[in-house]
């Protein structure tokens, strides 16, 4: 049930029917400038990764499955992780989206089909830690063995993704609030068509064109802020 799942209690603020825009970011490859998860598999795990990858790719697996395999070929400690993270580069067109959401009141959540351990130390380095995140939880058993899990799954998800991006859109009443969506790669695709507008590059803009699904284009998230903020065009 919808009502119970984390979606539900996660983010989305607490907003009732007020007519609020609503901002949704991607993580990796749109707030970073590279792939954070893709960067930790090719720098720490073991050749085996590529496999699962192809599996995946193939449509053998789903992503959770295949990030779930990955993840557990993954040799290194927490604080390796956490560094490594940090000193990944990103598109410092972020401080000027966040900032001017801040300004006009506008919540922005950053919802990603990677490892929150990434995602919460790029955005420490930054002193961007107070965005919300919705991601897959990284974690060590009491093995020490990694272990990945998906508080944001949902098992009809069309991307089969471990963070089912189009859920948050069955969740704020359409009449509203407007949501504006922000990403670059294939765990967008299944809320591409469920919000009222959408900013695509990468894998996603070229999947978009061809399913037919409007959007608007961007090459960074400063693109991103100036169509927002200085045409004021999805201001609520």
């Amino acid at each position: 049930m919808l009502n119970d799942h984390p979606f539900k209690q996660a983010s989305l603020h607490g907003h009732g029917c007020a007519g609020r825009t609503e901002i949704f970011c991607a993580f990796d490859g749109t707030i970073t400038c590279h792939d954070a998860t893709l960067a930790v598999l090719e720098t720490y795990a073991l050749p085996a990764w590529r496999e699962w990858e192809q599996r995946r790719v193939n449509g053998e697996i789903s992503t959770q499955e295949c990030l779930s395999r990955q993840v557990e070929l993954i040799s290194a400690d927490r604080e390796t992780l956490i560094r490594f993270a940090a000193d990944l580069p990103i598109d410092e067109g972020i401080f000027a989206l966040e900032r001017q959401c801040a300004e006009y009141d506008i919540p922005l959540t950053i919802i990603s089909d990677g490892l929150d351990l990434l995602i919460e130390a790029t955005l420490r380095r930054h002193n961007l830690l107070h965005i919300p995140i919705l991601s897959n939880h990284l974690c060590w058993d009491p093995t020490g063995r990694l272990v990945l899990t998906y508080p944001f799954s949902m098992p009809e998800c069309t991307s089969r993704s471990g963070t089912c991006k189009c859920a948050l859109a069955q969740l704020i009443d359409r009449t509203c609030s407007h949501i504006i969506y922000i990403g670059d790669s294939q765990s967008d695709q299944c809320v591409s068509e469920k919000v009222q507008t959408l900013f695509a590059k990468g894998t996603l803009q070229a999947w978009c064109r061809n399913q037919m699904v409007p959007f608007r284009s961007f090459d960074t998230l400063t693109d991103v802020a100036e169509q927002i903020f200085s045409k004021k065009v999805f201001l609520s």
